[in-house]
């Protein structure tokens, strides 16, 4: 008889965290910060099967690979590099879905997506069926027929307020990728709120156009 380990969960959210979000989390923890939005995120991917409903990371190699090159050019060093990918790596491959990121390949980059980088990670996310792309990026995946809902209002560091939004991706194979802000997601894991493309529409109201999001990718 199976353990309870071992037993594939009726349903499993799948979430693809974006570089930048792995990254800042990186950052927080070598300035020994500690609960920040992307370490919160982290710390509920890591949590995989504790979760409700359970929750799979998924990476692609490409993904770890720019992961790594980022981390080097901002300091850090071999060692403290593949200790973080592993990680990912061993997050992922014990995960609910126990998948593996050298056989997420994404095939051709999402050709609605002017940076080849954001594409790369769209497609990665429709490869490894996600369900949700938790990206800083908003505004570059905010592209083609994608609906986008506003969500919530954060306040940074300067003081100013952010408008958050989220997105819904559809293909034309039936597939849905929700695409939200590392905040939104913490958000919602913490308040149990049903991160499916329904839930969205019917608490979120639709933007009649996309708006300007003045957010960058780690580079």
């Amino acid at each position: 008889m199976p353990s309870e380990r071992t037993k594939q969960p009726t349903a499993v959210l799948t979430v693809l965290p974006d570089v930048n979000v792995l990254v800042s989390a990186q950052n927080a923890n070598r300035a020994g910060r500690a609960d920040t939005v992307s370490q919160r995120v982290l710390r509920y991917l890591t949590a995989g099967y504790v979760q409700s409903p359970p929750i799979q990371l998924v990476v692609s190699f490409k993904l770890i690979d720019t992961f790594r090159e980022v981390l080097q050019r901002r300091g850090y060093d071999h060692d403290a590099i593949e200790m973080a990918a592993g990680a990912l790596i061993g997050m992922m491959k014990n995960g609910p879905r126990a998948l593996d990121p050298y056989l997420v390949f994404g095939g051709t980059p999402d050709p609605t997506v002017l940076d080849v980088e954001d594409g790369s990670v769209l497609a990665a996310a429709f490869a490894a069926s996600a369900n949700i792309l938790v990206t800083d990026n908003l505004a570059d995946f905010a592209v083609g027929d994608c609906e986008i809902y506003d969500t919530s209002v954060v306040r940074r560091q300067d003081g100013s307020k952010r408008q958050l939004s989220c997105q819904i991706h559809r293909r034309p194979n039936g597939q849905t990728l929700i695409v939200a802000h590392p905040a939104d997601f913490a958000h919602w894991i913490e308040r149990r709120f049903d991160m499916t493309p329904q839930s969205i529409k019917a608490t979120f109201e639709r933007q009649s156009k996309p708006k300007s999001t003045a957010s960058k990718r780690e580079k």
